[in-house]
């Protein structure tokens, strides 16, 4: 080889290694569609109220068309519940059984912020989440590879609560602070706490007309939280939650009525909650306007 060969090929090599780094940084990065949470045994009918939680992790929508669901021993095709089956990034999908549509409204108010799909089948995989013994949780893609698995022993779990996987790589898997789990929301075991040592309270529509949706953000879970509703003059008027279980985020809803379930007034209203963790009590408070 020249001289002149030789000079040119180290001045391609130099040329290709930078060529492959500027594809590495422009190449678009891989959608990935994860399983988030299981709920193998429901506090209601053990037939039609099993789901299972998807979330999309990526940066690029996911058509879930052909993808399946299941066991070892049977996969089944998830199929439109009527919101389609793309799922945007970021956003969730909760796959319910194939019986649940006629038998039970358990998650019908989890189409306000997250997909329903159900299967082909009327159970998961060969007859159901197993309660008895550690079952594998299984989710192929349209082409049939592995997107991603969990495996669950029931001995170490809690009858009603799911199992939530908590961020991080490998992911930790623990069960949710919330009985019937966070179906479509973001998990309980993965919320961030409030700053302060004080409940954080978003409220909306405010002013609002009819329903009052509440979000309370506790600085620690699990927890016990009692939310009430004052007017002006500092009479109850409503108590939404009485020392029930929760999460580090718990949603709550007003629908305007008094505790004797008449409208109540326009005008001025205080959300007062309460929270009991670890032996700790932590408070907050927020103004809300009725129109």
């Amino acid at each position: 080889m020249t001289a002149r060969g030789a000079s040119a090929r180290r001045l391609r090599r130099p040329a290709a290694a930078l060529l492959a780094v500027l594809w590495c940084q422009a190449a678009p990065a891989q959608p990935r569609v994860i399983v988030s949470e299981v709920l193998a045994d429901p506090a209601g009918s053990e037939h039609h109220e099993e789901f299972v939680e998807l979330r999309n992790t990526g940066a690029q929508s996911v058509d879930l068309a052909g993808w399946r669901l299941g066991d070892a021993d049977e996969l089944d095709a998830l199929v439109d519940a009527g919101s389609g089956t793309r799922l945007a990034p970021g956003a969730f999908a909760v796959v319910v059984d194939g019986s649940y549509r006629g038998n039970s409204a358990a998650y019908d108010s989890v189409q306000r912020w997250a997909g329903i799909l159900t299967i082909e089948d009327r159970s998961f995989g060969r007859a159901g989440w197993s309660n008895s013994a550690p079952e594998t949780v299984l989710l192929r893609d349209a082409r049939g590879a592995v997107a991603d698995s969990f495996t669950y022993d029931p001995s170490e779990g809690i009858a009603g609560h799911s199992w939530e996987r908590r961020g991080g790589e490998p992911p930790a898997w623990r069960v949710s602070y919330l009985a019937g789990g966070t179906p479509g929301r973001a998990n309980s075991v993965d919320q961030a706490a409030a700053a302060g040592g004080l409940i954080q309270i978003e409220a909306r529509p405010d002013p609002f007309g009819g329903r009052l949706e509440l979000l309370c953000r506790l600085p620690a879970a699990p927890a016990l939280l009692a939310v009430t509703l004052f007017d002006a003059e500092g009479r109850r008027v409503a108590r939404l939650s009485d020392w029930r279980p929760a999460a580090i985020e718990t949603r709550l809803a007003w629908d305007g009525l008094d505790a004797r379930g008449s409208p109540a007034a326009p005008g001025l209203y205080v959300v007062f909650a309460q929270s009991s963790a670890g032996g700790r009590i932590a408070g907050g408070k927020r103004v809300v306007t009725r129109r």
